[in-house]
C-alpha cells in the first residue's frame, strides 16, 4: 500500500506544483481533494492507496486558502480542488492537453464510488504507460491457473484461494482495450499473483501477433482500429501491442475513397472500429477500405487470450439508435437557493484569455465575489444528416463545430459546479444535458463519417457520364472492370505470381448480369477476378463448390460434353436470394464464365 501524503499548507501545496511542473517525477501523482465542510473525500483515498502499491504516489489535499497558492501555480485547467480527484501522469503533455489527466468529481457518495475507480483505472494506465509495470518487483508473486469468475467494473474477478477473489485489471494488460474484451466469465487463464495489490498479471499469457492473426487471409473482410488519421493517410491497428510490438497498417487515400480530393479525417475517427479488407499478409500487412460492401461477412477479431472473447468488435450504426428524448420533455431541475453563475464560452473572434477567467478555489469561498452572471447560452439541435456526400460533408462540418461548442459548455459547467454545494444540483442537471447531448452530437458525426465514407468509396462506380470510360461493346466493359480489380487488388510485387489470365465470357452471362437485379457489375467483375486468378477457392466468403444437376448433396456433378466441370460461387452472403456466379472449369484449367443467377437458380 502507497502511503498517504497529507497537503495542509502553504508550503506543503506549492512543494506538490512544483513536484507536479517539475520534470524529476518517475511515476504518477493522484491528487485527491476534500470538499468545503467536509473532514473526510468522498473519494476513497485508502483503496486508491492500495492500489496505487509502489506504481504512484498519493496525496490527499482539503480544500482550504492554502490551496489558492496551488492552484495559481499550475497551468489553467489542471487543477484540482473541492472533492475532485485528478492523477498527473509521468511528463509534461498533461500541462496541454488535459485529456492527458481527466479531472473526476465526487459530490456525494455514489459519486465517490465512481470517481475512485476511475481514478484507480487512470493511475494504472498511466503507470502502465511509463513502463513501471515490468519494474515492479517479483519475488512475492506466485504463478496462478484459475478460472475467470465474473468481470465487472472494468475489473475480471479470479479466485486464487483467497477469502476474496483477486482482479484483473485491463490498464496494465492491454492498453486501450476493455476488460471485456481481454477475458470473459468462465475462460481459463494462467497469471502471477500479487498479493501486495490483490491483481494477476496475465501478460505472459497473452498471445503473440504472428500466432493471433495467422487466420487471416487475402481477401478477408477484417475489423480494425483507426490509430491515427491525418489529410491522406491513417493509421489502422489490427492487432495491438501485448508481449510483441502492435500490427498497424498505414492506408493511403486511395485505399479508403477514389476521390483525390477527399480528406480521411472526415470519414474516419480516431478510435472507430471499421471493416477493411486483407490485400496483403504479414509481416507487410496491406488494407484496403475501398472495396468493403455492407452484406460481406466480416472475420472474427483475434483474441488476445488463448480462447478469449475476440479483442474488437463491430460499432451499432448509430444512426439506427433511437433518439433521446428532448430536454423539454425530462423533468425540470430543482431549484437553486441562488442565482446560477455560467461563464460564457469565448467567441472565436475573442482572445482566450480575456474571455474566461482562470479557474481558482477561490471560487468556493461563499464570502469572495464570483464571475458576473450570464444565462447559459442553449446549443443549437443536431440536424438529420442528408443521403448525398455533399450533405454529408456539410453535416460533418456542422456536427464537428457543435462538439467543440458543446465541450466548452461541459468544460464551463464543470467550472461552475465548484462554484458552491447549495448550486451543484441545478448545475449537475445542466451538465448531465450538456453531456447527453454531446455524446448524441459524437455518436452522430460517427455515423455520418461512416456513410461518408462508404459513398465515397462507392464513389469510382457512379461517375458522370464523360468522365469514366464507356465502351460500345459490353464484353469489352465487363472484361475492363476485371482488369481493374485486378490491378486494384493485386500488389505489383505479387501480379508476377497471380497474373489475370485469359477467360471465356460464355454466350450467356453478360445478358444474365443485365436481367439480374440487387448486384453491381464491379461487384461480379471483382468476384470474377478471384475466380480467374484462383483466389476464390481460398476465400470462405466465396463457398466455392461444385455445381450440381439439382439442390441435394447427392446430385451428379454438371460435366459438359467436352469434360468442363460446372462450379458455383457466392456473389453474396446473408442476404435474401443472395447472387451466385456459374461457370465452368475446362480441361485446360481456363475458365469460361456461364451466367450469375438467385440462390435458388441452379440452370447454367
Amino acid at each position: 500500500m502507497s502511503a498517504v501524503h497529507r497537503v495542509d499548507d502553504d508550503l506543503a501545496a506549492a512543494a506538490l506544483a512544483n513536484l507536479l511542473n517539475g520534470n524529476s517525477r518517475k511515476r504518477p501523482v493522484v491528487v485527491v481533494t476534500i470538499p468545503a465542510g467536509r473532514t473526510d473525500p468522498w473519494i476513497d483515498v485508502e483503496e486508491v492507496a492500495r492500489e496505487a502499491v509502489s506504481l504512484a504516489d498519493v496525496y490527499l489535499m482539503p480544500t482550504g486558502p492554502f490551496t489558492w497558492d496551488f492552484s495559481d501555480r499550475m497551468a489553467v485547467g489542471t487543477q484540482v480542488y473541492g472533492g475532485a480527484g485528478r492523477v498527473y501522469p509521468v511528463g509534461r503533455e498533461w500541462a496541454s492537453d488535459l485529456s492527458k489527466s481527466p479531472l473526476r468529481f465526487a459530490f456525494n457518495e455514489d459519486d465517490g464510488d465512481r470517481a475512485t475507480q476511475k481514478l484507480i483505472s487512470d493511475m494504472l494506465r498511466m503507470a502502465a504507460a511509463a513502463g513501471l509495470l515490468q519494474s515492479v518487483p517479483t519475488r512475492e508473486l506466485r504463478k496462478v491457473d484459475t478460472t475467470v469468475k465474473m468481470v465487472v467494473a472494468g475489473r475480471a474477478l479470479v479466485d486464487v484461494g483467497n477469502l476474496f477473489p483477486a482482479a484483473i485489471a485491463e490498464e496494465p494488460a492491454v492498453d486501450d482495450v476493455p476488460i471485456d474484451r481481454i477475458v470473459e466469465a468462465g475462460l481459463r487463464i494462467e497469471g502471477w499473483y500479487d498479493a501486495d495489490s490483490n491483481r494477476v498479471d496475465i501478460r505472459q499469457s497473452l498471445r503473440r501477433h504472428g500466432e493471433a492473426l495467422a487466420a487471416y487471409a487475402v481477401g478477408d473482410v477484417v475489423l480494425s482500429k483507426v490509430a491515427k488519421v491525418r489529410n491522406g493517410k491513417a493509421e489502422l491497428v489490427l492487432y495491438p501491442q501485448t508481449t510483441t510490438p502492435p500490427v498497424v497498417v498505414t492506408v493511403l487515400r486511395a485505399d479508403v475513397t477514389a476521390n483525390p480530393e477527399d480528406d480521411l479525417r472526415t470519414l474516419m475517427t480516431v478510435g472507430e472500429v471499421i471493416p477493411a479488407r486483407v490485400t496483403a499478409t504479414g509481416p507487410n500487412w496491406a488494407l484496403a477500405l475501398h472495396d468493403v460492401d455492407d452484406d460481406e461477412p466480416i472475420v472474427s477479431a483475434s483474441s488476445l487470450l488463448p480462447g478469449g472473447p475476440p479483442w474488437l468488435s463491430e460499432e451499432p450504426d448509430h444512426s439506427e439508435v433511437d433518439e433521446p428524448e428532448a430536454v423539454t420533455s425530462l423533468p425540470m431541475p430543482p431549484p437553486a437557493p441562488t442565482p446560477v453563475q455560467v461563464i460564457e464560452a469565448p467567441s472565436p473572434t475573442q482572445p482566450p484569455a480575456a474571455a474566461t477567467p482562470r479557474p481558482n478555489p477561490a471560487m468556493l469561498d461563499r464570502s469572495r465575489p464570483g464571475p458576473s452572471q450570464r444565462p447559459a447560452s442553449a446549443s443549437p439541435a443536431p440536424h438529420r444528416p442528408t443521403e448525398s456526400t455533399r450533405g454529408l460533408l456539410l453535416k460533418v462540418d456542422g456536427l464537428t463545430a457543435e462538439i467543440a461548442g458543446l465541450k466548452r459548455e461541459v468544460v464551463n459547467l464543470q467550472t461552475q459546479v465548484l462554484a458552491g454545494s447549495d448550486e451543484h444540483e441545478q448545475l449537475r442537471y445542466l451538465l448531465d444535458q450538456a453531456e447527453r447531448r454531446a455524446n448524441k452530437a459524437e455518436n452522430d458525426l460517427k455515423s455520418t463519417r461512416a456513410r461518408l465514407r462508404k459513398a465515397t468509396s462507392t464513389g469510382k462506380s457512379e461517375s458522370p457520364a464523360g468522365n469514366g470510360p464507356r465502351f460500345a461493346d459490353p464484353e469489352q466493359e465487363f472484361r475492363y472492370l476485371v482488369l481493374t480489380q485486378w490491378a486494384t487488388r493485386t500488389l505489383p510485387s505479387e501480379q508476377r505470381n497471380r497474373p489475370l489470365t485469359d477467360f471465356i465470357i460464355g454466350p450467356r452471362f453478360l445478358e444474365s448480369l443485365e436481367r439480374l437485379q440487387g448486384i453491381k457489375p464491379e461487384k461480379v467483375a471483382d468476384v470474377a477476378f478471384e475466380i480467374v486468378t484462383g483466389l476464390a477457392p481460398q476465400l470462405p466468403s466465396r463457398e466455392v463448390h461444385h455445381l450440381r444437376a439439382g439442390p441435394g448433396g447427392d446430385d451428379p456433378v454438371r460435366v459438359r460434353d467436352d469434360g468442363a466441370i460446372a462450379w458455383r460461387a457466392s456473389l453474396q452472403v446473408n442476404t435474401p436470394s443472395a447472387r451466385r456466379i456459374h461457370y465452368w472449369v475446362l480441361p485446360t484449367g481456363q475458365i469460361e464464365l456461364a451466367r450469375v443467377a438467385a440462390h435458388d437458380d441452379f440452370a447454367i
